[in-house]
């Protein structure tokens, strides 16, 4: 039963890794499904996994999910985009995730930066699609970091246990 368990919560940390990139999937919650399988089955009567280790993944999951907000904001700052581009870019990004996933997280910050430059700053649209890549890279840089960050985490439970 146990190599049962140990498959699923492979599988529950590869998942985590692929809703990076598509972000239907909620990555965290597959990331900690697989710790509280172990901690409640495979782990069983036995101690488990330490509290610096649940301190830890808390701090590293605010961190993960702080990463889209704030490297979107950064990145459109540092293309040339204004504050209100910057708050576009965060909106983008959450209604992107929920109205259009995979894509709309890319889309929708974009779309979004491009208008407000040219609508609410009346920026020429070369300064507003520079501002809107800066969400592209955004993404991609944040995707980069959360892949990191899980693959740091997974191997922090595997030196836990």
């Amino acid at each position: 039963m146990d190599i049962v368990l140990w498959i699923i919560v492979a599988a529950l940390f590869a998942a985590s890794l692929i809703a990076v990139f598509f972000p239907v999937l909620p990555e965290m919650l597959l990331l900690w499904a697989g710790f509280l399988l172990y901690q409640f089955t495979i782990a069983g009567s036995g101690a488990g996994l330490p509290a610096s280790f649940w301190w830890g993944m808390a701090i590293m999951t605010i961190l993960l999910y702080g990463a889209d907000f704030l490297t979107n904001a950064y990145f459109v700052k540092k293309y040339g985009g204004s504050k209100w581009s910057q708050f576009a870019s965060i909106v983008g990004v959450i209604l992107g995730a929920v109205l259009f996933p995979p894509f709309g997280i890319i889309l929708f910050p974009f779309a979004l930066v491009i208008i407000v430059e040219m609508i609410v700053q009346r920026q020429p649209l070369e300064h507003a699609v520079k501002a809107g890549v800066g969400s592209v890279v955004a993404f991609l840089g944040s995707a980069v970091m959360k892949v990191f960050l899980q693959i740091v985490m997974i191997v922090w439970f595997f030196l836990a246990i």
